[in-house]
């Protein structure tokens, strides 16, 4: 068995790196988030850090003073999936706006069948451009707009006269500000989908709860339309990375986005090792493609207070892209490690014993890990919610280093495009032509 004379300081900090930049992202976010997050109760309308005129209304006169609010979706060849999407905006089919982006199977002629207003486009614009030419058709009275996807659900809670969604809709409308973040739950079941359960869970719960007025968007926000309109007139119209292009070119703008926890979405996530490859990829793709593109709005957001600097300069700019090989080299350990511990129990004394292949590292690197995952949940998670991502904290640290694969390709795929204007590996959202644009 190798003895402590293999142990590497340094070699074990570079093996913690992941460990380390998560806890110190953690630590900043939670003192953030206790003056900036909502009231976990429903029924208070706003959080404390964000001013609202809301004064004080019962359910009947929140639903009196409602101004008129839109649903709007772009979809794409849906397919088999029309029917349940019928389903799921029945509750909302009057208020409901949906522009078919040029499917080629038929979409737009079984939505109509169905009973729903289609706005045809004669183009595939990707979903921004789609949705800036469905705020054409919109009726000039509509001044709020939830944007969803085709997968995502609204997930009611009806007390009284009003509903969660008009609750929420109703403080949005008061606060005059451009854009509000919901809450984004999974819905399935599987090994792949329960990891994502929890990604999502920490992802909302401790990171967009933190960031007070300045958060960033989801696939799925509310926004006040002129906010929107103004902001669509700039954007690249990229799906790459949409909702952080969307929230950086409003919070350039001096506008405010805030998260509200009480309304809840749930959508679908990929349930195929492949599927879930190429989302990650296309995500950390579009991450690069927008934070290259977009330094004069990151500067100008960054200015302004120190956790607006830390979650655009800090951790998108510096922990998610620069120190990204740091991340890479630090799994040569790791992985030595975890090699050589599986070589002692075997007793097959093929792994050499040295610094780089002490087998502390990993096992340590590993506990700690779980500990703080652990911890992420009991803080930051619902308690309702908790039980159910116990188990897979166990296994949490893996789900977090193969994440860094696609990061990898995505990584590598926009240094492709901008040298030689084509991709290393072709992700499922669009073409060369797109990717490049």
């Amino acid at each position: 068995m190798s003895g402590s004379k293999d142990f590497s300081v340094t070699i074990y900090l570079i093996a913690s790196v992941v460990v380390f930049l998560d806890l110190f992202d953690f630590l900043v976010r939670m003192y953030w988030r206790r003056t900036q997050s909502r009231p976990a109760d429903r029924r208070q309308p706003a959080p404390t850090s964000i001013p609202l005129n809301v004064g004080r209304f019962n359910p009947y006169q929140r639903k009196l003073h409602l101004q008129h609010y839109a649903l709007a979706i772009s979809v794409y060849n849906l397919g088999d999936g029309v029917a349940a999407f019928v389903e799921a905006m029945a509750p909302h089919r009057g208020r409901l706006y949906v522009i078919d982006d040029a499917s080629t199977d038929n979409t737009a002629y079984h939505l109509e069948n169905a009973g729903l207003q289609v706005i045809r486009s004669n183009a595939n614009r990707h979903k921004p451009g789609a949705i800036r030419e469905l705020l054409r058709h919109l009726p000039k009275n509509v001044q709020t707009i939830l944007i969803m996807d085709p997968d995502s659900r609204v997930l009611e809670l009806v007390t009284s006269d009003i509903s969660t969604l008009e609750s929420v809709i109703f403080d949005f409308q008061r606060t005059g500000h451009a854009a509000l973040c919901p809450r984004i739950l999974v819905r399935g079941s599987g090994w792949l989908t329960r990891f994502q359960k929890l990604e999502y869970a920490l992802t909302f719960g401790v990171g967009r709860k933190s960031l007070g007025d300045a958060s960033i968007t989801s696939g799925v926000a509310v926004y006040r339309r002129d906010a929107l309109e103004a902001m669509l007139t700039e954007h690249s119209l990229s799906v790459y990375a949409e909702d952080l292009e969307n929230a950086l070119r409003l919070l350039a703008r001096g506008e405010h986005i805030y998260y509200d926890e009480r309304l809840a979405i749930d959508t679908e996530v990929k349930t195929r090792i492949a599927d879930l490859f190429s989302q990650r990829v296309g995500w950390s793709f579009g991450l690069a493609k927008v934070y290259a593109q977009n330094g004069r709005e990151l500067w100008r957001i960054g200015r302004v207070n120190p956790m607006r600097f830390y979650q655009y300069a800090v951790y998108l700019g510096l922990f998610s892209i620069a120190f990204h090989p740091l991340k890479i080299l630090s799994l040569i350990p790791l992985f030595a490690s975890a090699l050589n511990g599986i070589d002692w129990l075997l007793g097959s004394h093929i792994v050499p014993d040295n610094d780089l292949t002490s087998i502390w590292y990993f096992p340590l690197v590993y506990v700690k890990y779980t500990a703080l995952v652990a911890s992420m949940i009991g803080l930051a998670v619902p308690r309702g919610e908790r039980i159910k991502h116990w188990p897979v904290a166990m296994a949490y640290l893996f789900y977090a280093i193969a994440q860094l694969a696609p990061m990898t390709v995505g990584f590598l795929n926009w240094i492709f495009v901008r040298v030689t204007g084509r991709r290393l590996y072709r992700d499922h959202f669009a073409d060369d032509a797109h990717a490049h644009s």
